[in-house]
């Protein structure tokens, strides 16, 4: 089997009880569970629990303690209401008895209506950039170190005017990043296409309100970094997340050690198929703090 089957085998969740899921923590080297791991687990516990007609519109979570990868996740999933056209899921995720994550995910079934969109925005595509990895694994290598050994990254990432280690200088904080599955997911099911989607949509969202301060989540300035909450509105099924998908994030506002992103997913083609929305914590180091008033 290839690294992503194993993600993807990773990320799939048992079930135990008819409302009770159980599911692996990613296995990364600093022992938490990646956000978005958790949601795509969230996601398809209650998907579980969702007839067929029913289609996930939105998903609203918040982080409350962090993960640990050395033991299982339970999802509860609370069945609050099933009605004609809407009906509503709450899950929490549950480590040592204490609740690490809670997600409210509400389902439509699919109607005709009005239907406009913002225009994805005119950027480079993805076959003009560069590979994040391979661009971060050479820029330490000008610095005469190698690379460390990182976590099994499922998705390739290739930025729009990157942040330039080599030579750190505010940047407006609206940006983006074309992004593909590394490998064809075989699957054409659409609600997996859209966990993976949740999944890949908590990477490199927050640094979206670190660029116009000329930093990156592992500045040393920085005490602690971490998503408080994460939201998701998906506008369209017919994507596929082994296609280059345009993520464009925008650090909307920070201040009093929060930050607020805002993010547009879309398809090559131009097709708006999600918008996303997180909170985060970007708390400073005490002497970064005091700097700040001098």
């Amino acid at each position: 089997m290839s690294r992503f089957s194993d993600f993807l085998d990773e990320l799939t969740v048992e079930r135990l009880d008819r409302l009770l899921f159980r599911g692996t923590p990613n296995q990364w080297p600093n022992g938490h569970v990646f956000g978005g791991h958790v949601v795509a687990q969230a996601m398809e516990a209650a998907h579980h629990t969702v007839a067929a007609d029913y289609r996930l519109h939105s998903l609203h979570s918040y982080f409350l303690r962090p993960g640990k990868a050395d033991r299982p996740i339970l999802y509860d999933v609370d069945p609050i209401r099933d009605g004609r056209s809407f009906c509503t899921r709450r899950v929490v995720a549950i480590q040592d008895g204490e609740a690490i994550f809670t997600i409210a995910l509400s389902y439509h079934v699919v109607e005709d209506g009005l239907s406009h969109q913002i225009d994805m925005p005119d950027v480079a595509t993805p076959d003009a950039l560069d590979d994040d990895e391979a661009y971060y694994a050479k820029t330490l290598r000008a610095f005469g170190k190698e690379p460390k050994t990182v976590p099994y990254m499922p998705f390739e990432m290739r930025s729009i005017d990157r942040m330039d280690l080599m030579d750190m200088q505010p940047k407006d904080p609206v940006t983006g990043y074309w992004l593909k599955a590394k490998e064809e997911v075989t699957s054409d099911d659409p609600d997996l296409h859209a966990r993976l989607l949740a999944y890949v949509s908590d990477f490199a969202f927050l640094s979206s309100n670190l660029r116009p301060h000329a930093m990156i989540p592992r500045d040393k300035r920085l005490r602690t970094v971490a998503s408080l909450d994460h939201s998701l509105w998906f506008h369209a099924r017919d994507f596929r997340v082994d296609d280059w998908t345009y993520y464009k994030t925008e650090g909307y506002w920070s201040g009093g050690a929060l930050g607020l992103a805002r993010g547009a997913m879309y398809r090559r083609d131009g097709l708006l198929i999600a918008s996303a929305a997180q909170e985060s914590l970007l708390r400073l180091q005490p002497e970064a703090k005091a700097a700040l008033k001098d």
